[in-house]
């Protein structure tokens, strides 16, 4: 970048870095309002760019909705709201989700902060809790398995998924962010006897996805696509027919709402279409290790 436009960007960084601490009235501060400075002002230094400024949450939601995550995360850091704080996070769990993160556990790490400032700001922001949930579980799924192991994230990231539960109870997606735990553990488990170690459990982990679908009578594509990978990578060739007739039949009939889930369907399609090549089982791998 050359050195002229570096330093107005960098201007331009340091005068709303003023203007969020006029904002917060950071003269007398509580610590918690200084640990949400503190984690706007580097999420914002890390994730700013051009056109980071949107008028409100629900135009962030339409730059996130239309695939532009990277602007989507920039705006919301930007706006500080809580609110907007939970739709960056989103952005970049999005991202991740997809397997567009270059850097995953640094994309998990930021998705993490953006909700823990949400948190910070509304203690019971249930969509923030799921966020943060959700993004943990990305960072938990990237880290080497000894990182996992050493630093107990398995038990650390049910906890948060807990917390999700108590405070949203009948929301079908932390049904499912259950449901994954127990699976995904379970693919992951590497010979180690995570039933035992961790309370993993196949029949808990369908049970919870089998409620989270429950909530949605007209289908999920995010969930349904995420329960039918796990199981079929779980056991491939136990699974294999009744995937591919599961996405035939149901999984790629659902209308996409948004960017995501078009892409979710593209994915799956792949999936689909790799029955008849034999690569299905190693692009289900993909979706899952994403």
């Amino acid at each position: 970048m050359p050195e002229y436009s570096r330093n107005v960007k960098n201007r331009g960084n340091i005068l709303l870095l003023v203007y969020l601490v006029q904002r917060l009235n950071l003269v007398l501060v509580s610590p918690m309002r200084l640990i949400y400075f503190t984690l706007l002002a580097g999420l914002f230094l890390s994730l700013s760019g051009a056109n980071v400024f949107a008028a409100s949450a629900q135009d962030i939601r339409v730059t996130l909705e239309s695939g532009r995550y990277d602007l989507a995360a920039a705006q919301g850091s930007a706006l500080g709201t809580a609110d907007g704080l939970v739709l960056a996070a989103e952005a970049l769990n999005a991202k991740l989700l997809l397997g567009q993160a270059e850097r995953k556990t640094k994309t998990a790490k930021k998705a993490m902060k953006l909700a823990q400032a949400a948190l910070v700001l509304e203690p019971k922001n249930a969509e923030a809790q799921l966020q943060y949930a959700l993004a943990y579980g990305f960072y938990g799924r990237h880290v080497s398995s000894f990182t996992a192991w050493r630093k107990n994230l398995p038990k650390k990231i049910l906890a948060e998924i807990d917390k999700a539960a108590i405070m949203a109870p009948q929301d079908g997606r932390v049904h499912a962010l259950k449901g994954a735990w127990h699976l995904n553990l379970l693919y992951r488990a590497g010979g180690f006897d995570v039933e035992k170690r961790y309370g993993a459990n196949a029949q808990l982990g369908e049970t919870y996805f089998q409620s989270a679908l429950a909530k949605y009578p007209d289908g999920d594509i995010i969930i349904n696509a995420s329960y039918l990978m796990l199981k079929f990578v779980l056991e491939p060739e136990i699974q294999a027919e009744t995937t591919k007739q599961a996405l035939q039949n149901t999984l790629l009939k659902l209308k996409p709402k948004n960017a995501v889930e078009q892409q979710v369907i593209t994915q799956m399609q792949s999936v689909y279409a790799g029955f008849e090549t034999g690569e299905a089982l190693k692009l289900a791998e993909v979706f899952t290790n994403q």
